[in-house]
């Protein structure tokens, strides 16, 4: 039963994406209650039957995951504090991480009914979403349109898209079937029925084709399976070393953004930047490159149209927004808050993941962390829900069933030491775990 009520709630989220409703003069989207409904959902069934295996697991698991959400919102309080800020610009930073927050939420959820498996009930349920939006498509266009445009979306590598596949162009949800690729490519020798959920994965990735998901995604695997060559120990060494690279890397990116790296390579390499020089010219009034700079806060993006630089006094989410998701948070965090950030959203997690899965469950992570990088330096893809979703669930369901006998079998040794009884267990691992 809780399948068929997750699925549903699930593949009417993902399907739901451009399908808003209003409240008090407020738009929201239609996926929110659906995802609101998986975490009841898991909540009902705690109430029932109580896994404590799992929730001692993915407790931990959605605190360390939730870590790069919950200190933008600590620093940018502090912000909104020091600079008396309005309640619309608090209202609008706190609706920008409240759905992050729900995403670590659901894929918690997911795991929580499902154990290991959940990692393809959520997948299955993206791809059913998908094949739904693309059936509407064909209804309404032809079979023969759809192959054609998706055969010239293929051989432009989406230099050219026809009106059909401009339909099916979701960025969140195409972003979002890149850690399941990664994790597919990663151990499909060890996954049954690897072939299909391969083959599935990658159709729906390419029907919402984004150029730069492919080479993110072909980094992330790299990575990944190189380090899981090495011996554990140098294995974890190398991710961190790789880790503090990419903090660098990162925040060299910004400096040299501020310091006219775009209109250098506009003027003297003759690149198309598409529009983003002056949109990084628009940028500068507003944060600088030094210790003391404390940011803007969460959402300050939304009060600026970046294509002319007009400032709205209310914020307003359709204005072209920052094509950097790491200037983006360093505008919003100031100095010390986008440090504080990069260490919560890699050292940290990236040393957790290790700790808690070894090998296998850091080098994912780390794959993950590479695709997110390239994805973060050219889009605007770190407040997308689905993305998140994946992001987070994929490395949580690594090995989660085994972690989970593990973890209650010491708790129940340290409760035999105190001469406690442990609580009665329902539905352990026998119950819900195992591959698909």
């Amino acid at each position: 039963m809780s399948a068929a009520i997750y699925t549903a709630l699930a593949t009417a989220m993902f399907f739901l994406q451009d399908a808003y409703f209003s409240v008090g003069g407020m738009e929201l989207s239609l996926k929110n209650p659906c995802a609101v409904g998986i975490v009841a959902l898991a909540l009902l069934d705690l109430i029932v039957s109580v896994r404590l295996d799992r929730l001692l697991v993915l407790t931990r698991h959605a605190l360390v995951q939730a870590l790069p959400f919950l200190i933008p919102l600590v620093f940018s309080a502090a912000v909104w504090v020091s600079s008396g800020a309005e309640s619309a610009a608090v209202v609008n930073g706190v609706s920008m991480i409240a759905p992050q927050l729900l995403s670590v939420a659901v894929a918690a959820a997911t795991l929580y009914l499902f154990g290991e498996r959940g990692i393809w009930y959520c997948l299955g349920s993206m791809c059913a979403a998908n094949l739904l939006s693309v059936l509407v498509v064909i209804q309404e266009g032809g079979l023969s349109q759809f192959l054609q445009e998706f055969c010239t979306l293929l051989i432009t590598f989406s230099g050219e898209t026809g009106p059909l596949m401009m339909r099916l162009e979701s960025h969140d949800i195409t972003f979002a079937f890149g850690p399941f690729l990664i994790y597919l490519l990663l151990n499909w020798k060890r996954i049954p029925r690897a072939p299909v959920w391969l083959a599935l994965t990658a159709l729906f990735f390419l029907i919402g084709l984004k150029r730069i998901a492919v080479p993110a995604v072909a980094l992330g695997f790299a990575a990944a399976a190189l380090l899981r060559l090495l011996p554990e120990k140098a294995a974890r060494q190398a991710a961190m070393c790789a880790a503090v690279g990419m903090m660098i890397v990162s925040f060299a990116y910004i400096a040299s953004i501020r310091y006219g790296l775009f209109r250098f390579l506009e003027e003297r390499f003759q690149i198309d930047t598409m529009g983003r020089v002056e949109m990084y010219e628009n940028l500068e009034p507003y944060y600088h490159i030094s210790f003391p700079y404390m940011g803007r806060g969460t959402g300050f993006e939304r009060f600026v149209d970046w294509a002319s630089g007009a400032v709205y006094p209310v914020p307003d989410p359709t204005r072209m927004p920052i094509h950097n998701d790491f200037l983006r948070l360093y505008l919003n965090l100031g100095f010390v808050g986008y440090w504080v950030w990069l260490w919560g959203w890699l050292a940290a997690r990236l040393r957790y993941w290790f700790r808690q899965g070894g090998r296998e469950s850091g080098c994912l992570f780390l794959g993950i962390c590479v695709y997110c990088f390239v994805l973060y330096a050219t889009d605007n893809t770190i407040y997308y829900p689905y993305t998140l979703i994946a992001c987070a669930l994929v490395p949580m369901a690594c090995g989660l069933d085994g972690q989970a006998r593990a973890a209650l079998e010491e708790r129940c040794a340290q409760w035999s030491r105190r001469g406690g009884e442990p609580p009665p267990v329902k539905g352990g691992p026998e119950e819900g775990g195992g591959a698909a």
